[in-house]
């Protein structure tokens, strides 16, 4: 598949860019596509998770889309 990356990669992406952000995922919108081809056997919500714990480990508050954008996030 021409634009795929491993589930290894993904993560390892996200946690890259946590660290070379002075500001980390603060304010960050990261959406994800629970969806994948029939093909791709390597699915990263299989690590779904495995990302929460992370991100509640750096004290990251998750907050739903649809919260935010109405301003109810905490």
């Amino acid at each position: 598949m021409k634009n795929y990356a491993s589930s290894e990669t993904i993560f390892k992406r996200i946690k890259d860019y946590e660290a070379k952000d002075a500001a980390g995922l603060n304010g960050f919108i990261l959406l994800l596509h629970i969806g994948t081809a029939p093909e791709r056997t390597d699915k990263f919500y299989d690590r779904l998770d495995e990302l929460i714990e992370w991100l509640k480990s750096k004290e990251y508050e998750l907050v739903r889309i649809d919260q935010l954008l109405s301003g109810r996030a905490k």
